[in-house]
């Protein structure tokens, strides 16, 4: 295993501990926002991808239409 591979394995287990507290705190928006980081990193690593359709749903469209135009970046962990 190289180290990029470690590194993203790494950031895959941050993002669920995230996810864990922000489910513990009701935050809905970090909640969306570990998903979608988890969802990344799985798919990089080649491993089956989670769905969170309950999490993500939500204003996925409203999110979508003001990220595109902020030129911020998404997903990083």
């Amino acid at each position: 295993m190289g180290f990029a591979e470690r590194r993203t394995y790494r950031s895959l287990k941050k993002s669920w501990i995230g996810f864990k507290i922000a489910k513990q705190e009701g935050n809905h928006d970090k909640m969306k926002y570990y998903a979608e980081g988890m969802q990344k990193f799985q798919r990089q690593l080649g491993l089956t991808v989670y769905n969170f359709s309950d999490i993500l749903k939500e204003n996925d469209l409203d999110s979508t239409k003001l990220n595109e135009g902020s030129g911020a970046a998404v997903n990083e962990l």
